[in-house]
């Protein structure tokens, strides 16, 4: 077994070759493939150009017959990427194969197209600034409408408490005592009793003379 120094100095030399090692990446086969796409994009672009207003149906067939390095399988999509991008324009030619209509391709202008693709993307952003302003807008109301909602909940609330009352706040169960009885009163009431009257005890109270003019009037009233 070799000492600390020799095993740290073949370790250095492994770290040293690896390196020195060229480095692999795939950019180069990456850079091919866009390269390629790009070279079949152009062809497509140079065909049409040499033959405007081109029917897919005759496109298809020149492809076939001349220009066999253009895959017949990318050329549906990049037509439709190219006219969607204002590189090429489409139009109906007033033929129809298998209840199909087909269309005929020419090549706008560059400056042309550009001003159309400019157009589009501002017409585009506009779209979605619209779209943006009434995401806002209705995430603003479904704010406010949880606002509203939370105000009136918390307002019954208060309401609820405002009538809550004694009984609600004992413990449940709570056994009230039976209410003490009323006292009865008496049949006669003192309000409705009438004072027990005697001729002895209204005399007792006179004197001579009083009884005296009593008795005159009271012969005046009855004679005798």
């Amino acid at each position: 077994m070799g000492t600390l120094r020799d095993e740290m100095s073949r370790v250095l030399n492994e770290w040293d070759k690896q390196d020195q090692q060229p480095e692999t990446t795939s950019q180069p086969s990456q850079e091919k493939t866009m390269e390629k796409r790009v070279t079949t994009t152009q062809k497509l672009i140079n065909v049409i150009a040499a033959n405007p207003g081109i029917t897919s149906k005759a496109l298809y067939k020149t492809i076939e017959e001349n220009h066999q390095d253009i895959p017949l399988g990318n050329v549906s999509s990049l037509l439709t990427q190219l006219t969607g991008r204002y590189v090429l324009s489409r139009e109906e030619s007033g033929e129809v194969v298998h209840g199909k209509t087909i269309y005929a391709y020419s090549v706008i202008p560059e400056a042309q197209g550009k001003a159309l693709r400019d157009a589009a993307d501002k017409k585009l952003k506009a779209a979605q600034a619209r779209m943006e302003k009434a995401r806002q807008v209705k995430a603003a109301k479904q704010a406010a409408r949880e606002q509203l909602d939370k105000m009136l909940a918390e307002r019954e609330q208060e309401q609820a408490e405002e009538r809550t009352g004694l009984s609600d706040l004992l413990p449940q169960g709570t056994v009230f005592p039976a209410p003490a009885p009323v006292p009865t009163i008496a049949t006669t009431s003192i309000y409705n009793t009438k004072p027990t009257w005697t001729a002895k005890e209204a005399l007792d109270g006179l004197s001579v003379l009083q009884a005296r003019e009593l008795y005159v009037e009271l012969k005046q009233i009855f004679g005798g």
